[in-house]
């Protein structure tokens, strides 16, 4: 009886070492895979001044902290209150699951989901706050283009799909906010759930009255105006802050005349291209776009070469290595709280 109760337990334990070797070796590879865009980084930065490569790194870490603001006011409006401590050290290794691994933007919204449920939030509520984060975090990117059409001095069609893209966003919201979650959302959900349990071969029914259950408390999340407003000034600060960082990484490795227009632009570019790389973290696409941007604008090769390697290891490689020991450390913290809370039900249970 006691060999068959601890066969699942046994079970689990081989699956997580195979996990944990298996993500051992990922990152292995990465770090094979970049060690020679390091030591090139290395060879072309020199000796950067310390003013500004304190100030970017700065920089990075409010952007992560402000993205953290963003879910953490976007919990609060689902009715749960997280320390902004769990919701940082939740932010950092969020990211570097996300950026690091395959498929790591579903792995990271996934590793999120779990740590929110185990801080308490409602599945409703942590549902709420991936969609409405990333609407905002979209909402002010796209925003943020706008204003970098408005520096150029020009309204090019780049600019006017960034315009699209927001005025789309926003009805979004404006839609979610009026109907309480979307009452066409609520009618297509058990659509699309009789078809999945047809495909598996299941009851029409099944796992209805839970779906049901969610949705109903999901369209009772009812965010407030000054919600969605300090969400979006969160969002708009993540994405200026990081740019900040790209700013001050560039005057810290040349004394260029760097035009604010044209890093905007190259930064845009470099976010944008992020999507089209197969390679974790847009690993080589981010770089060129943002290089390829910076000398057509008329910045010498070495400067522009310089500047952004220099931002990328601090966005990149730095928040990263930060994201995986904040993951580690918060595994040990649960394992041992795991184990204090079984040592108690075994005492009372022997009592």
């Amino acid at each position: 009886m006691s060999r068959n109760a601890d066969a699942p337990a046994a079970a689990v334990s081989r699956v997580k070492v195979i996990a944990a070797a298996v993500l051992g070796a990922l990152l292995v590879l990465e770090g094979i895979f970049a060690a020679p865009y390091i030591a090139h980084a290395m060879v072309v930065l020199g000796a950067p001044d310390m003013r500004y490569l304190a100030f970017a790194v700065l920089a990075e870490v409010a952007s992560m902290g402000f993205f953290a603001r963003v879910q953490r006011r976007m919990l609060f409006a689902g009715g749960t209150r997280v320390s902004m401590r769990h919701m940082i050290a939740l932010t950092y290794a969020a990211n570097a699951v996300s950026v690091s691994l395959p498929a790591g933007t579903v792995l990271g919204s996934g590793y999120t989901f779990r740590r929110m449920r185990v801080l308490g939030a409602t599945v409703p509520a942590v549902s709420f706050t991936l969609l409405s984060s990333g609407i905002l975090s979209t909402v002010t990117f796209a925003l943020l283009g706008v204003v970098s059409a408005v520096l150029a001095g020009g309204v090019a069609l780049g600019s006017v799909m960034v315009v699209a893209v927001a005025a789309t966003a926003e009805v979004v919201v404006i839609f979610l906010r009026r109907h309480h979650g979307g009452e066409v959302v609520a009618r297509l959900t058990p659509r699309a759930l009789h078809l999945v349990n047809r495909i598996r071969h299941r009851a029409p029914e099944t796992g209805l009255a839970a779906l049901r259950k969610t949705m109903s408390d999901l369209a009772a999340i009812r965010p407030r105006g000054r919600d969605w407003l300090a969400g979006t000034g969160f969002a708009g600060l993540n994405w200026v802050t990081d740019l900040a960082c790209l700013v001050a990484c560039c005057y810290a490795v040349s004394a260029d005349p760097w035009s604010l227009s044209l890093l905007t632009v190259a930064y845009l570019a470099g976010m944008g291209a992020s999507s089209l790389s197969l390679l974790a973290g847009g690993l080589g696409v981010v770089e060129a776009a943002m290089i390829f941007t910076l000398t057509q604008g008329g910045v010498n090769t070495a400067s522009a070469t310089a500047g952004v390697l220099l931002y990328r290891l601090i966005s990149f490689a730095f928040i990263v290595a930060l994201g995986w020991a904040v993951w580690a450390a918060t595994g040990i913290a649960d394992r041992r709280a795991h184990r204090r809370s079984a040592s108690t039900t075994s005492l009372g249970s022997g009592a």
